[in-house]
């Protein structure tokens, strides 16, 4: 009984960090966009794209619009997703909406980034780009999403899980993209930086996930196979299994050690494997794996 609530107790902690993150990166995420995104004109992705462009039109900040674009959408999360990554989501939403309007009143003047000239005109959608993919690679981390499209294309994917999500997620932002020729006077410029912007976020985003999940799986055939899972596990601290190999050419039945490792420990391996002159080695890389070292 005592363990139930030990774990119980610790996944309670673990959501309240989980929870607190978030806020952290809703509050960034706001600060990103006052700093590069408004000064410049030009319209983000997603619906917060939307707002943006109903804030320079109106003069209403966009933690208002933000909310109330969100709200019937966070209902509907609540209802038919998982009840944490509601949460999650709801608290993104509060954090960043709260954030935008709190900020609204203060002079950021001296930390805007304005791209007046030809030559620097992309800096912004590029920098803000790489904070807002940092963002939301950290978000899902977390378990949760930003909101908005976001919130759209899980309750898409849940319906119908044939459907190409990242189509759908383009095809929004392109349109957010186009309608912000006709709010930023008839000009083109804040169109490719709406687009520069997407890309980058989504390039930054996908990197980072991808990156964290990748790691390296070695085979490694040699006559040693005993000796050198011993210095795998007593050095390295890696888990390794050893298979049976039937050599095409040779006819010799071997044995091959394969083992997963995270990539920045590939140097380490490669010098053990030193030591192991006869030691035949191949180098790939899995996309996600549950090892763990021990």
């Amino acid at each position: 009984m005592s363990i139930f609530f030990e774990g119980d107790l610790m996944n309670k902690c673990k959501f309240t960090v989980e929870i607190f993150c978030i806020v952290i990166l809703a509050a960034l995420s706001a600060l990103n966009y006052a700093i590069f995104i408004f000064p410049n004109q030009f319209a983000p992705a997603g619906l917060d794209g939307l707002c943006t462009m109903f804030q320079d039109v109106t003069g209403i900040n966009i933690g208002y619009t933000s909310l109330i674009i969100n709200i019937p959408l966070l209902v509907i999360a609540s209802i038919k997703l998982h009840s944490n990554f509601a949460v999650k989501n709801i608290a993104f939403i509060i954090s960043f909406s709260i954030t935008s309007a709190v900020i609204d009143n203060f002079d950021l003047s001296s930390f805007h980034f304005y791209t007046e000239t030809s030559t620097s005109v992309v800096l912004a959608p590029v920098a803000a780009g790489v904070i807002r993919g940092i963002i939301y690679a950290g978000t899902l981390a977390l378990g949760g999403a930003s909101g908005g499209i976001d919130i759209i294309a899980v309750l898409i994917r849940k319906k119908y899980p044939h459907f190409n999500l990242m189509n759908i997620i383009f095809g929004i932002n392109m349109f957010v993209a186009l309608c912000s020729y006709f709010v930023y006077g008839n000009e083109l410029v804040p169109v490719v930086c709406g687009i520069i912007y997407f890309y980058i976020t989504s390039q930054t985003s996908t990197h980072i996930q991808v990156s964290k999940k990748e790691n390296a799986k070695i085979e490694i055939i040699t006559q040693h196979y005993e000796n050198l899972c011993q210095e795998i596990t007593k050095k390295l601290r890696l888990s390794a299994t050893v298979i049976h190999s039937h050599g095409a050419y040779s006819k010799n039945n071997n044995k091959m050690v394969v083992c997963i490792t995270q990539k920045n420990q590939l140097p380490l391996v490669k010098e053990l494997l030193n030591q192991f002159p006869d030691a035949v080695y191949f180098v790939s890389t899995v996309n996600e794996s549950n090892a763990h070292s021990y």
